[in-house]
């Protein structure tokens, strides 16, 4: 047993766990907010993958036989269902927030302010992350139980061939492996962060055009995620996400700096529809 692997397993589950809470803490204690937008985000979050996922389970596999059908060609193949799997992520998810700011913080008078956007994203993004953290200690579980000499009792519990195939993978692991995935979960958050934002300007505006940013982005980045992981591998894909990770950063600092001189429309009893 590779002692570095079980040691950068911990590291990474615990800076999954760690991050958004503390992050959300220090929001929470810088704005005198409370914890129950952070958990807003976090319930949301889950509501959208109730709706999400099902949709994919039911949608993707005719959808699936249909591009077989009409493009023979497998990186085409590809592209259209990365493209596919982004519309569905940002059209749900995108539109859940949507129907959040315009209408479940007015009902309880929440305001619609530049800080509880940031906070509500933070929960969102960091549900998701905790949710990443217990599949990572699942999978270190795993490698411990693998490297120890279990791999037989793993196989006798394990069915699929593609479970069967990820357990077998798990003697050659390096940190370097799992390290990506810790930094892909900041920048996650940091995406669903802007995407909250762009939402919310979307509402406080009446302006449809952040909205609709906020489902292009989205699929975008969804997009890269499927498809140039497949082709090119974790490394280019991870660079891409940093470069959006970036951007967001700044479209975060122009929607605060924006939402912080108009201060327009933060408590209403009504929102309007865009």
């Amino acid at each position: 047993m590779d002692i570095m692997v079980v040691l950068t397993f911990a590291l990474v589950v615990l800076a999954e766990i760690a991050i958004p809470l503390i992050l959300g803490y220090c929001i929470i204690k810088k704005f005198n907010l409370g914890w129950s937008i952070f958990l807003y985000g976090a319930l949301f979050f889950i509501v959208s993958q109730v709706i999400h996922v099902p949709l994919l389970i039911l949608l993707e596999p005719p959808y699936s036989e249909w591009i077989r059908s009409v493009l023979p060609d497998p990186t085409m193949m590809l592209a259209a269902l990365a493209l596919f799997l982004g519309l569905c992520a940002g059209i749900v998810e995108e539109g859940i927030r949507y129907l959040v700011f315009s209408l479940f913080f007015p009902a309880r008078r929440l305001l619609l302010s530049r800080e509880c956007g940031l906070l509500f994203g933070v929960g969102w993004g960091g549900i998701e992350s905790i949710i990443v953290a217990l599949l990572v200690l699942q999978s270190m579980i795993l490698y411990i139980v693998f490297v120890s000499g279990n791999s037989g009792f793993l196989s006798a519990m394990l069915t699929d061939p593609q479970q069967l195939a990820a357990v077998g993978t798990l003697s050659s692991l390096t940190p370097l492996d799992i390290i990506p995935g810790l930094f892909e979960r900041i920048m996650t958050i940091t995406l669903h962060i802007a995407f909250t934002l762009l939402v919310l300007y979307s509402v406080v505006r009446l302006e449809w055009r952040f909205l609709l940013a906020a489902i292009a982005w989205h699929c975008f980045v969804d997009f890269i995620a499927v498809y140039i992981s497949r082709l090119h591998g974790i490394w280019p894909t991870e660079g891409i996400l940093a470069l959006n990770a970036l951007l967001a950063l700044l479209v975060m600092l122009w929607i605060w700096k924006m939402m912080g001189r108009d201060r327009i429309a933060e408590f209403r009893e009504e929102v309007k529809y865009i």
